[in-house]
């Protein structure tokens, strides 16, 4: 039985992410959940009903970080920290490590751990979940009978009544209020539009040009010329209401506020009603010399669910493989391999022209 820790399973999406974990390894690990706070891990780990151990941990202190986690196969990581320490503490004890983190400056620290991950012979896997993760996934899968690439698109297209928690709420307001690299200039995000196909070629939705760490790394690593990111919500009204929230700099001054219990009180989950999310890869160029755009779209019940998903497969999928240093996870597997681990009907991916 593998050992499985999760950094951050008091969350909402380390609950998911715990609970994912059982389910696709079939309650065949041992897993620890941790948190800093101890009464809310120890009531987290007994919610489960399983034989799941609570561990306390501190992601600022490495002594306490190191004593967790040794002795263990894989470890999870679903909060945020100034500096990987969890990370540089795995290689040096070759244990396998996740993070979903999204952003690129901490995603540029692990990345200066390569050579050491490489030299022991340990994989650290960066940027895993839905978006980004399986988008790179997906992208991997579109441009792969292209002899020449034009241009790729990558939209999502989110709901309003997301289960994302606050952590997730901060995550994509942070996202869409960097600027977009666009040749020499730098364009305000979430202002430029134009409509996308999802889950059906007749259903046009309008978004909004943003910018993604997981950009930077596809276009290095597949050598793919222009990528493009977009995302908006189901509403359009809620999108103008973002946009005009973002051009007065409340967004700016909600992510300077050290306490968002407001936007918590602001933004409500209703668990009567769905929360479908739907994720399109476009991918424009030449096919058999001939001019051609392939789309893939997949709709899911729930894109924070389908994060925890993706997480929880890839570490099924990778303790099997012999991972090396800093990947991504389009660079270990491929859409169907997430998918068929993942085994979610409610997950479906659809391919047209």
């Amino acid at each position: 039985m593998k050992k499985v820790i999760v950094v951050g399973a008091s969350g909402v999406l380390g609950k998911l992410v715990c609970t994912e974990l059982l389910r696709i390894f079939d309650s065949k690990i041992d897993l620890v959940v941790t948190d800093y706070k101890i009464d809310r891990g120890q009531r987290f780990a007994e919610s489960l009903n399983r034989e799941v151990t609570f561990e306390y941990l501190d992601v600022t202190n490495e002594e306490n970080i190191e004593r967790v986690i040794n002795n263990v196969d894989i470890v999870v990581v679903v909060l945020k920290q100034e500096d990987p320490y969890i990370q540089r503490i795995c290689i040096d004890h070759r244990i396998l490590c996740i993070d979903v983190t999204p952003f690129a400056n901490f995603i540029g620290k692990v990345k200066l751990l390569r050579q050491d991950a490489e030299k022991n012979e340990v994989g650290s896997i960066v940027m895993s979940g839905f978006f980004p993760g399986l988008s790179g996934v997906m992208v991997h899968k579109a441009v792969s009978d292209f002899q020449q690439i034009d241009e790729v698109n990558i939209a999502l297209l989110q709901n309003t009544n997301a289960k994302a928690g606050l952590s997730g709420i901060l995550d994509m307001l942070k996202i869409i209020s960097q600027r977009v690299a666009d040749h020499s200039r730098r364009l305000p995000g979430f202002t430029i539009k134009r409509k996308i196909c999802f889950d059906d070629p007749s259903n046009k939705r309008e978004v909004r040009l943003i910018d993604h760490a997981e950009k930077g790394i596809l276009n290095q690593k597949l050598n793919v010329g222009t990528i493009n990111y977009w995302t908006s919500w189901n509403q359009a009204f809620f999108n103008k209401q973002i946009a005009l929230l973002k051009s007065l700099g409340v967004i700016n001054l909600i992510l300077n506020l050290n306490n968002h219990k407001i936007l918590s009180k602001i933004v409500k989950h209703n668990p009567k009603k769905d929360e479908k999310a739907y994720l399109t890869v476009e991918v424009k160029g030449i096919i058999d010399t001939k001019k051609s755009v392939r789309t893939l779209s997949l709709s899911t019940f729930s894109d924070y669910h389908t994060t925890a998903m993706v997480t929880a497969a890839l570490a099924k999928i990778a303790v099997h493989k012999k991972i090396k240093g800093v990947v991504c996870p389009f660079e270990i597997t491929n859409v169907e391999e997430i998918l068929a681990e993942i085994d979610c009907k409610d997950i479906v991916m659809r391919e047209f022209s």
